[in-house]
């Protein structure tokens, strides 16, 4: 008997009542594995029951593809065959044309010093005319901005900017001397 006491867990579980009472049961190291070893099982038996409807479905879908072929005459089994390695050969050949057209999207780009990253993007509009028309008015445009930007540097006042002079024409003695000679 004292090892029936020393067995008991102090384990509790709470069961609820219909009317929303709580009863507290006490339960022995015993009955705790035997309610474990139960929901465990029943976990087991209902993953088991879900993979089984699971490969019920592949079997089934199998077996209508299989009598799908069955029914088919040899004809019409080498007419699908065709179809589906031209399906096939058109995907590598679509993914063969757009490794060259990047590649010769980035050596026009290398070209025109501009970043060979805009070649992925480039290539998206899919056409290699427009591709090319698209580099050209890119590399005018870029083109035309840096000429901009030195054209303003180069026309600038004559006086540093942010210098520490802060004498104005009329007081500036080496505006005084230029005024002289630019008479």
């Amino acid at each position: 008997m004292s090892q029936e006491v020393d067995t008991q867990v102090d384990q509790e579980t709470e069961v609820q009542g219909g009317e929303g009472q709580q009863e507290t049961q006490t339960l022995s190291q015993e009955e705790a594995n035997k309610l474990a070893e139960q929901e465990a099982e029943r976990r087991v038996a209902k993953a088991r029951a879900k993979w089984e409807e699971s490969m019920k479905d592949k079997l089934e879908e199998a077996k209508s593809e299989g009598e799908k072929l069955a029914k088919m005459s040899s004809q019409e089994k080498a007419d699908q065959a065709a179809k589906k390695q031209e399906e096939e050969m058109k995907a590598r050949e679509e993914a063969l044309n757009k490794r060259e057209l990047t590649a010769s999207v980035r050596d026009e780009l290398a070209d025109k010093n501009l970043p060979s990253d805009l070649a992925e993007t480039l290539v998206s509009i899919g056409d290699a005319e427009q591709i090319s028309k698209a580099i050209t008015i890119l590399d005018g445009l870029i083109a035309e901005r840096v000429n901009q930007e030195v054209n303003q540097k180069l026309q600038g006042t004559g006086k540093p900017k942010g210098g520490a002079s802060t004498l104005t024409d009329e007081d500036d003695p080496f505006s005084k001397i230029m005024k002289k000679y630019n008479k």
